[in-house]
């Protein structure tokens, strides 16, 4: 499947989105030439999130929508236009079954995979913003501990690229419980941030792109704890003033 959906009809005005929770590959595909082993890795999946994302849904009675595919097969957080939206190499691995793949192949896994899962989060954007409502929009990855040798020190990152305001009240709260976290980091949404550019700017819905070390909630420990630790926030956030407020840019 395409997408898979957790709490469709959740009452909360809070909607949940991961792109990157699967590292399922379709049969036909192979495993794009890998094996099961690279099919475990980050290149694959952001490890850990899709448990935490699907526990928040249930927690917080929100609907989230989550990719049902490896980012390999096609990413959801790229552009159409992008050079990664079927990357060839990831992270020093040469991904065989993605090499020279002529235009109705990247067309089938378009219409097959990346567009039902847009689709979808327009569905039920749409179905929560009627009569007025603003939904919040909290987009939930998660980071390798170590990229290119660099061991990165945050445990978790806000991204965001025009639209600031869960950013700037969530990254201290989660300083304040001992959390080193980044802003813009470990990498930059004003440079890579189309979904929520696509479902939360286009808008002016409030949005974030939360990302968590994977060394985090790569175990159930780290998955609940974190679990319990955004709930909190997260449902705290939502009750702002200035999170109904559709921001116009």
């Amino acid at each position: 499947m395409p997408v898979t959906l957790i709490n469709e009809h959740g009452n909360a005005n809070i909607i949940l989105i991961s792109e990157h929770a699967s590292n399922h590959i379709p049969d036909e595909y192979n495993n794009l030439g890998l094996t099961d082993e690279q099919m475990e890795l980050h290149i694959a999946w952001d490890i850990g999130i899709g448990q935490v994302t699907k526990n928040l849904a249930n927690l917080l009675d929100a609907p989230a929508i989550l990719a049902g595919f490896s980012r390999l097969l096609i990413d959801a957080n790229r552009g159409l236009d992008h050079d990664g939206l079927i990357p060839t190499v990831s992270d020093g691995h040469t991904i065989p079954g993605n090499q020279n793949l002529d235009q109705s192949g990247v067309q089938k896994r378009i219409d097959l995979y990346y567009q039902p899962f847009h689709d979808m989060t327009d569905k039920i954007l749409k179905r929560k913003s009627i009569n007025n409502q603003v939904p919040i929009i909290f987009n939930m990855h998660s980071f390798t501990p170590e990229m290119n040798g660099f061991s990165r020190p945050w445990h978790a990152g806000m991204l965001w690229n025009r639209d600031e305001r869960i950013a700037k009240i969530l990254k201290p709260r989660l300083e304040s419980r001992g959390f080193c976290v980044g802003d813009n980091e470990p990498y930059s949404g004003q440079e890579l941030n189309h979904t929520m550019n696509t479902h939360g700017t286009k808008h002016g819905f409030p949005h974030i792109n939360i990302e968590i070390r994977q060394n985090e909630i790569g175990h159930a420990d780290g998955i609940n704890k974190w679990t319990d630790i955004l709930a909190k926030e997260l449902s705290d956030i939502r009750t702002l003033p200035e999170m109904s407020i559709i921001q116009h840019y």
